[in-house]
């Protein structure tokens, strides 16, 4: 099941600056997605069903039917955490089909980066960096922090999945 939340005017609004509103945005895109994503994903983790109208979170929202567009073949899920970066692309982090407690990065890659408006996958990478990338957020620098609950560890990345730094250290 997929679907993604828009409010009844076609965008996120906002009154204030750019800046202003292109953060309202993001925060607003990154609530509805998280809602979203964990109707979703509780929806398919019981059984396959359409998205109900009590899947969208109070609001003026409205579910939108094959959002994200995952190609064929690219493991995706469970979700763990969701954000939009400067260019409005939305990042979201999962960890492959697999749960908390392992100790091996996974194989696969485990950032995926998609098109806001038609859910099209742009990017995707982490692949053999994560154990569980359970932390996810953009700073106003377009920089990608990711926390690795298992390996107890902060990644600092480019906007397209190069390391920048790397704070603690594996006991």
């Amino acid at each position: 099941m997929e679907l993604l939340c828009r409010d009844g005017r076609g965008g996120w609004g906002g009154r204030d600056s750019r800046a202003r509103r292109a953060t309202r945005r993001g925060r607003a895109r990154v609530a509805c997605l998280v809602a979203a994503a964990a109707g979703a994903l509780a929806g398919a983790c019981t059984s396959s069903r359409p998205p109900a109208a009590d899947d969208v979170p109070p609001g003026p929202y409205e579910v939108v039917d094959g959002w994200p567009r995952v190609p064929e073949g690219v493991v995706f899920g469970p979700a763990l955490d969701v954000a939009v970066d400067g260019r409005g692309r939305v990042l979201v982090s999962h960890a492959a089909g697999r749960g908390s407690g392992n100790d091996t990065p996974i194989d696969e890659p485990t950032i995926l980066v998609f098109d806001p408006e038609t859910g099209e996958l742009l990017d995707a990478w982490g692949a053999g960096l994560f154990v569980y990338p359970h932390g996810l957020e953009v700073d106003r620098n377009d920089f990608v922090w990711v926390t690795d609950s298992e390996r107890d560890r902060v990644f600092k990345l480019t906007a397209e999945g190069s390391v920048v730094m790397t704070l603690g250290e594996v006991p």
